[in-house]
């Protein structure tokens, strides 16, 4: 892959964000133009900075922004403002979610409010492109913007805190700079403050949700598939006609693919309907597609803003209020609740493709009910999961709390709505594999599969050995799960 080229702030835009943070695409260096855009008004900005208090640059910050710094305390105050609030630990960001938050510091920075110097623009640049990850915390969080996350994350620029190495280790970012030949940067006016300003954290993050939530969506709707194919469920719940009624083009769509995959699927001609938690199975979908679009949309929008404060726009500072990212936190909080509306549907389904009465096969899914279990237990373990998921159906962006003695007094808690939506994602995988466990079983004793799934129902076949007698299924399980981790089952062929 070509280095990016980054002519304009609009360059990074989402798809090249996720290109650097994720797949390890590199940086050119920024196109000199941009970088004298963003040097005039660095230096615009130092002009005005004797005439007025600035907030955090020759003021103190919080409960403390009325003391005024005299220039002595000035040359410092930048440096430390990275020191004091880095009192995060482990759990980390991983590598892919702290490249994520670099790039969006990086778009920010470019579009020029933010008045750092094109040194420390570059400076980010050759930090992405030499692997320099930092350790961020990415739990209790309990700030007003991501100052505790940010000063984890810059004051490696000055050699203190620690990076990840390769290996997931943690490294003494000292250290780091010095084996890539790089001196600790030197922080110039205003750069410390637009350092820890904003909400690049919550942004990265939110890509990062974004795009799992993506790939977990399409699998969904193969997993659903699978489980309507089992159940021969009459076809009528997924016509066109139902996305027409629903005066709602998405569901059309979702409606399109749902029946490209059970196309060929055998009916059961003396059934009139299916079970509510199958005839829904396009509205809940339609739901998850739609919300994960919506905080795709919520992320494109973000990467053209400004959220510094002070910024500076034209020839003043502007206290800005954008570094209350609610918008990005609320959308991660609305994917979680979708996806788990998704597992609940998908533990019923599994019961009742257990159940004869309405799947026509065995009790149980065993062909010798009474001496064999069969996988009723595989059904427990949804449960269990599902059990977790409704527990954290609480948004987590609810809740203020007063700090910085009641200066500080509203926070998002977004990094804990982006933790809330990683922990939901990897349990609705594990609903998601005992539903193809079961709708596998299902379909292996019935009539087989669809046409439009033949090539999903070959890849389980591969992995899943037989359910002749009862064996212990944890294990294919888990190899279920290792599949979805991989993007398996995301594809719907036209």
């Amino acid at each position: 892959m070509e280095p990016l080229v980054i002519r304009t702030a609009d360059d990074l835009d989402l798809e090249a964000v996720e290109q650097v943070a994720l797949s390890g695409r590199r940086l050119a260096p920024i196109d000199s133009a941009l970088l004298e855009k963003v040097d005039v008004i660095h230096r615009r900005l130092l002009a005005r900075l004797g005439s007025q208090p600035v907030y955090g640059v020759n003021t103190g910050t919080g409960y403390l922004q009325d003391i005024r710094l005299s220039e002595s305390e000035q040359q410092g105050h930048q440096r430390n403002l990275l020191l004091a609030r880095a009192v995060g630990g482990e759990p980390y960001l991983d590598r892919g979610e702290a490249r994520a938050l670099f790039t969006a510091r990086l778009a920010g920075f470019l579009r020029g409010h933010a008045g750092v110097t094109p040194q420390l623009c570059t400076f980010l640049v050759d930090r992405l492109n030499d692997d320099f990850v930092p350790a961020i915390p990415r739990t209790m969080i309990g700030c007003a913007g991501e100052v505790i996350p940010l000063s984890h994350a810059f004051q490696t620029f000055i050699g203190v805190g620690s990076v990840i190495s390769e290996s997931g280790a943690t490294q003494d970012a000292a250290l780091a700079l010095a084996q890539r030949q790089v001196a600790p940067y030197q922080i110039a006016a205003k750069e410390g403050i637009a350092l820890l300003a904003g909400a690049p954290g919550t942004l990265g993050l939110a890509i990062v949700r974004r795009r799992e939530s993506k790939i977990l969506a399409r699998q969904l709707l193969v997993v659903w598939a699978c489980a309507v194919d089992a159940l021969h469920a009459p076809p009528s719940a997924y016509s066109s006609a139902v996305g027409q009624l629903a005066n709602d083009p998405l569901m059309g769509q979702v409606l399109r693919d749902l029946r490209i995959l059970v196309a060929g699927s055998r009916q059961d001609s003396e059934r009139v309907q299916a079970p509510v938690s199958f005839r829904v199975v396009p509205q809940v979908l339609t739901h998850v597609e739609r919300s994960v679009g919506r905080l795709e949309e919520d992320v494109r929008r973000a990467l053209g803003a400004s959220d510094d404060s002070p910024a500076f726009v034209g020839d003043e500072f502007v206290t800005s209020g954008n570094f209350h990212a609610i918008g990005l936190a609320a959308a991660m909080d609305a994917t979680s609740l979708a996806f788990i509306q998704g597992a609940e549907l998908a533990t019923q389904h599994i019961h009742r493709l257990l159940d004869h009465r309405f799947s026509g096969l065995p009790d149980q899914l065993t062909t010798r009910p009474g001496p064999q279990t069969g996988l009723t237990v595989v059904h427990k373990r949804a449960v269990g999961a599902a059990g977790e998921l409704r527990r954290l159906a609480i948004p987590a962006s609810v809740g203020l709390v007063d700090t910085s003695l009641g200066q500080e007094d509203a926070m998002t808690f977004a990094f804990e709505a982006a933790e809330r939506l990683r922990r939901v994602h990897v349990l609705v995988r594990d609903v998601m594999a005992c539903e193809l466990l079961t709708a596998y079983q299902a379909l292996s004793l019935g009539a087989g599969p669809a046409a439009g799934l033949a090539e999903h129902f070959d890849i389980l076949r591969k992995v899943v050995p037989p359910i002749e007698v009862d064996r212990p299924l944890g294990g294919d399980i888990a190899s279920l799960i290792g599949l979805l981790n991989r993007g398996a089952f995301s594809n719907v062929r036209s």
